[in-house]
C-alpha cells in the first residue's frame, strides 16, 4: 500500500531516471494507510506542523553552534583550489634546491671538521666558552679588590683577607699557567704585604695586651709562609722551615717592642736634659767640694728604671705566652730533630740575646747618670728599685742581679749595694711570710665555714655516751632550731687563724730543714710535680708537720675551748663574750687551754703523719698519673705541672692523707671533746680514758669517727689545695727572680 502511494506521488519521469524509494517516506505513507480517514483532518495537520517547528528549532539550534566551523570550511574548500598547485609548485623548487644543499653542507663538514685545526672554530669555542662563564670570571676578577677592601677598609677584617688569600692560592695551583691568575697572585701578593707592614705597626702599639698580640702573631703565622713562597722562585721550594719562621716572627716581635720601649724612654727627653744639666754643673763644681744636687736626676732615672721594669717584663712575659717553643728552647737547649742534622749552627732564639741588649741599656744608663745622686737616700731607693727590677725579669729567667756588681757607681758602690740587698731580701722573707699567712687564712676559713656542719655533729655525738646517734644529734638540731651553723663564727676563727699560724710556722720550718739538710729537693727534681714547696725527707716531714701543729695549737687553743662550748648542748652560751666570762669565772684562766694535753697528743702526731702521708701521695700519685698533655701556654717551668692536674693531685692526697690519720688520732679527739666539755667529771686525758673505756667499753672512743674523718679528710683536703694554690700564684707574681732559672 504505501509503495502505491509513493508512486503516486512521485514525480513524472522514466523508470530508469527514478531514483530508488526513501525508506523514511514509505515508513510514512504506511503509517498513514494505517489510520482512520478522518484523522488525516483531524490530528495529521498537527502533527506535521510541530514537527516542522520542531525541525526548526533543531535547524536553529545547530545553525547557532556550527555555523562559523562550516563558513570556514566552505572558505578553505574555495582556496584549497588555489592552494594545491602552489604547494605542487614549492615541491618541485625543494626537489630541485636538495643537491645543492648537500653540496653546501658537504663544504663546511670538511671546512670546519672538529679534528682539523681552524682559528675561526677555536676563537668561536673561546667566546662560547668565556660567554659561559662570564659571571665566574668576574668573580675572580674581583678577588684583589675584595682583598683591598678587606684590609685597608675600616673596619679591617683580616681573617676574611686571610680565607680570600687562601682562595687565590689555590686557583693559582689550580691553574699555575694562567696569565689571568697569575696576574690576580701578584696583586694579592702586594695586599699582603701590605697586611704584613700593618700587622707589624700594630705590634708596634704602646697599649698592647696579649690577647691583641697572641691574634696579630696568629695572623702573621699565616701571612709568613705565603710571603715566602711569593718570594721563592718558581720551581725552587716553597718558603723556610716552620722554626725559622717562629724565630723571624719573634725577633720581628720583640723589635716591635722594644721600638716602644724605646718610644716611651724618649717621652722622658726632657728630664734627661735637665739630668745631664745637673752632671754638667757637678762637674764644673768638681769632686773636692760637696754636692747637694741630683733631684732632676733622681727623678729621671725613677721614671726611667719604672717604664724599663714594666715594659722589659711585658715584652718578654708576653714574648714567653706567644712562643712558647722558643721560651722553651731557648731555657732548655737541647736542639730539634732538624736542627740536629742541620750541618750549619742554628740560629739561636732571640729571647737568647735580647734581655742582654736591655739589661746594657739599663747599666749603661745608670752608669752615667747614677754618680749624680749623691744622697743615701735617694740612691738607696734607687737601687732597691732596680733590684726589684731584677727580681721582676727573674721570675721569667733574666735575673740580672749578678751583673750590678760590676757597675761602677762610686767608691762606696760595694758596701752600698751590701746594704740594699740585705733589706731587700729581708722584705722579700716578709712578704713570703705575709703570703703563707694570708693563704692560710683564707684556705682555713673557707673550709671551716663549708664544714661547720659535720664539726657540729661530730660534737653532739662525742659529747655524750655512745647512745647519743647522729640521728638523735641531727633530731636535737632541728628542734631546738639554732641550726647546723651553730658556732661557725669561733670556729671559722680558730680554724681560719690557727692555719694561718700553722702554715706560716711549717713553712718557716721546713725552709730551715731544707736549708739545713743535704737531701732537699727543693727545684731539683727532675719529674714534674704538683707542689710549690720545699721537699724534705719523710721524718723531716714529720717533725715538721708536729712541730707546727703543736705551736699553732697552743696559741689557738683558747679559741678552741669556747667553739667545743659554744658548739655543745651542755651549755647555754648566748655569745662568745658570755661563754669567755663564764670560763673565766668558773676555772680561770686555765679553763681556756683545758684539753690542751689530749689536743697536743692528738693533734701533734696528726699533722706529722698528715705531712708525711700528704707529700708521700703526692709522688706516688704523680707518678701513677703522668702529664701526657703539652706545656701550658706562657712556657711551663721545668719540674712543674698543669694547675688542674697538680690541684686534682694535691686534693685527692689531703682526702687519702685526712682519712688514714682521722682514723688513727680519733680517740684522742673524743678525749679531748669529754675534757672541755666537762673538765670536773673528766680531769686529764688518762682517767678520761679509763673512764669512758669502763663505763662505755672501747667503742666510745671512736665516737664521731665517720663524721670526724669526713670532716678531716675534706677540711684538710680543701685547706692545703687552696693553700698550695695560693702559694703558687703568689711564687709565680711575687717570688724572688734567682728562683727561677735564668736563661742569660
Amino acid at each position: 500500500m504505501a509503495d502505491i502511494l509513493y508512486e503516486l506521488l512521485s514525480p513524472p519521469g522514466s523508470q530508469a531516471t527514478r531514483a530508488a524509494p526513501d525508506p523514511t517516506s514509505l515508513e510514512y505513507l504506511t503509517k498513514l494507510a494505517s489510520q482512520p480517514l478522518s484523522s488525516l483532518e483531524s490530528s495529521e495537520p498537527q502533527a506535521l506542523a510541530q514537527s516542522s517547528h520542531a525541525l526548526l528549532l533543531s535547524l536553529q539550534t545547530l545553525s547557532k553552534k556550527s555555523h562559523k566551523q562550516i563558513i570556514q570550511s566552505a572558505t578553505h574548500h574555495t582556496t584549497l583550489s588555489t592552494t594545491l598547485p602552489a604547494l605542487v609548485a614549492s615541491t618541485a623548487e625543494l626537489r630541485s634546491a636538495i643537491p645543492r644543499l648537500d653540496t653546501e653542507a658537504v663544504r663546511f663538514s670538511t671546512n670546519y671538521n672538529k679534528s682539523s685545526d681552524n682559528d675561526v672554530l677555536a676563537r668561536r669555542k673561546k667566546a662560547l666558552l668565556l660567554s659561559r662563564n662570564v659571571e665566574r670570571l668576574v668573580d675572580v676578577l674581583e678577588l684583589p679588590t675584595l682583598l683591598s677592601s678587606a684590609i685597608s677598609t675600616a673596619p679591617v677584617n683580616y681573617s676574611s683577607a686571610l680565607d680570600l688569600n687562601g682562595h687565590i692560592r689555590r686557583l693559582h695551583s689550580l691553574y699555575p699557567n694562567s696569565p689571568l691568575v697569575t696576574s690576580i697572585t701578584t696583586q694579592a701578593d702586594d695586599e699582603m704585604r701590605t697586611m704584613a707592614a700593618n700587622l707589624i705597626l700594630s705590634l708596634k702599639a704602646p697599649g698592647l695586651k696579649l690577647a691583641a698580640s697572641l691574634r696579630t702573631i696568629s695572623w702573621l703565622r699565616r701571612v709568613l709562609p705565603d710571603l715566602e713562597a711569593a718570594g721563592a722562585v718558581a720551581g725552587s721550594g716553597s718558603g723556610k722551615s716552620d722554626g725559622h719562621q717562629e724565630r723571624v716572627l719573634g725577633a720581628v716581635f720583640l723589635v716591635c717592642r722594644l721600638a716602644t720601649l724605646m718610644t716611651m724612654l724618649e717621652a722622658l727627653e726632657p728630664l734627661r736634659e735637665l739630668a745631664d744639666q745637673e752632671k754638667t754643673r757637678q762637674k764644673a763644681i768638681g769632686s773636692g767640694n760637696a754636692w747637694s744636687g741630683g733631684q732632676q736626676t733622681e727623678r729621671y732615672l725613677k721614671r726611667y728604671i719604672e717604664i724599663f721594669r714594666e715594659q722589659s717584663f711585658a715584652i718578654v712575659s708576653m714574648f714567653r705566652s706567644i712562643f712558647p717553643s722558643s721560651a722553651a728552647a731557648t731555657s732548655d737547649g737541647p736542639p730539634t730533630a732538624a736542627e740536629s742534622t742541620d750541618p750549619l749552627e742554628p740560629i739561636p732564639s732571640a729571647l737568647a740575646t735580647f734581655p742582654l741588649y736591655l739589661v746594657d741599656m739599663l747599666l749603661e744608663t745608670l752608669r752615667v747618670y747614677l754618680p749624680t745622686v749623691k744622697d743615701q737616700a735617694a740612691r738607696d731607693s734607687l737601687l732597691t728599685q732596680v733590684l726589684y727590677c731584677a727580681g721582676s725579669l727573674g721570675r721569667l729567667g733574666g735575673d740580672f742581679g749578678l751583673f750590678l756588681a760590676s757597675l761602677d757607681v762610686g767608691p762606696e758602690a760595694e758596701d752600698e749595694w751590701v746594704e740594699v740587698v740585705k733589706r731587700h731580701k729581708a722584705l722579700a722573707g716578709r712578704l713570703e711570710c705575709s703570703f703563707h699567712f694570708v693563704a692560710g687564712l683564707g684556705s682555713g676559713v673557707l673550709s671551716a665555714v663549708l664544714l661547720q656542719p659535720i664539726d657540729l655533729l661530730k660534737t653532739r655525738v662525742q659529747q655524750q655516751s655512745g647512745s647519743h646517734s647522729l640521728r638523735v644529734a641531727i633530731t636535737e638540731i632541728r628542734s631546738a632550731g639554732t641550726g647546723f651553723w651553730r658556732g661557725a663564727v669561733p670556729s671559722a676563727l680558730r680554724t681560719g687563724f690557727g692555719s694561718a699560724i700553722y702554715f706560716t710556722s711549717l713553712n718557716a720550718i721546713r725552709q730551715s730543714a731544707s736549708r739545713l739538710s743535704s737531701a732537699s729537693q727543693h727545684g731539683s727534681s727532675a719529674n714534674p710535680h704538683s707542689s710549690s714547696l720545699p721537699k724534705l725527707s719523710n721524718t723531716s716531714n714529720l717533725v715538721s708537720g708536729a712541730a707546727a701543729r703543736s705551736f699553732a695549737g697552743f696559741i689557738l687553743m683558747p679559741l678552741t675551748v669556747l667553739k667545743v662550748r659554744y658548739e655543745s648542748t651542755l651549755y647555754s652560751y648566748s655569745s662568745l663574750s658570755s661563754a669567755a666570762r663564764d670560763i673565766f669565772r668558773r676555772e680561770g684562766f686555765r679553763g681556756f687551754f683545758a684539753g690542751f694535753g689530749a689536743t697536743t697528743i692528738r693533734d701533734a702526731p696528726y699533722a706529722g703523719t698528715y705531712v708525711l702521708f700528704y707529700e708521700q701521695s703526692k709522688k706516688n700519685l704523680s707518678r701513677l698519673f703522668p702529664s701526657t698533655s703539652a706545656p701550658e701556654q706562657g712556657g711551663q717551668q721545668k719540674g712543674k705541672m698543669g694547675v688542674s692536674r697538680a690541684a686534682s693531685i694535691n686534693f685527692a692526697s689531703g682526702v687519702l692523707a685526712g682519712m688514714v690519720c682521722s682514723a688513727v688520732s680519733n680517740p684522742f679527739d673524743a678525749i679531748k671533746t669529754r675534757i672541755q666539755l666537762q673538765p670536773d667529771r673528766y680531769r686529764n686525758m688518762v682517767q678520761a680514758a679509763q673512764k669512758m673505756v669502763g663505763e662505755e667499753g672501747f667503742r666510745s672512743l671512736w665516737d664521731g669517727l665517720a663524721l670526724r674523718m669526713s670532716r678531716k679528710a675534706l677540711s684538710s683536703a680543701l685547706a692545703w689545695t687552696l693553700y698550695e694554690e695560693l702559694i703558687r700564684r703568689a711564687e709565680v707574681t711575687f717570688s724572688e727572680g734567682g728562683k727561677v732559672k735564668s736563661s742569660l
